[in-house]
């Protein structure tokens, strides 16, 4: 199974935006049922999951390059991975794949507030 978990940055996005952290979430919840990703909440971060379909890949794909290119996105992330359990005989035992990373090879990072990022605790990311 793959998908996507992310943490924005609710105060900062108090603060700093002009909308409220409740319309970020609820337009990136939009964009990912668009897809057809299930939405979880992990307390304070969104979690969203294909249905195990081929077609999983290719929508992640399109979502993250959309989201790479989304200023408010990237300004407030806490963390952001990629979860794949497609080896796996538990399809919620997920590897994470940190996407910070990828955004600094891609030159995305002068969005990024380093003082934002805090990776989920207990997580090792690949």
């Amino acid at each position: 199974m793959l998908g996507m978990e992310f943490k924005l940055n609710r105060e900062r996005i108090a603060e700093k935006e002009s909308y409220s952290y409740e319309v970020y979430i609820s337009t990136l919840d939009k964009l990912f049922k668009d897809y057809n990703f299930i939405i979880y909440e992990e307390g304070e971060a969104r979690r969203y999951l294909g249905q195990n379909v081929s077609e999983d890949f290719v929508n992640l794909t399109i979502i993250y390059a959309r989201l790479m290119k989304t200023k408010w996105f990237i300004q407030n992330l806490n963390y952001w991975y990629l979860l794949n359990s497609e080896d796996k005989q538990d399809p919620y035992d997920f590897d994470y794949e940190d996407y910070i990373p990828r955004l600094a090879k891609c030159n995305r990072l002068f969005w990024l507030d380093p003082q934002n990022i805090k990776p989920k605790e207990g997580i090792t990311a690949i």
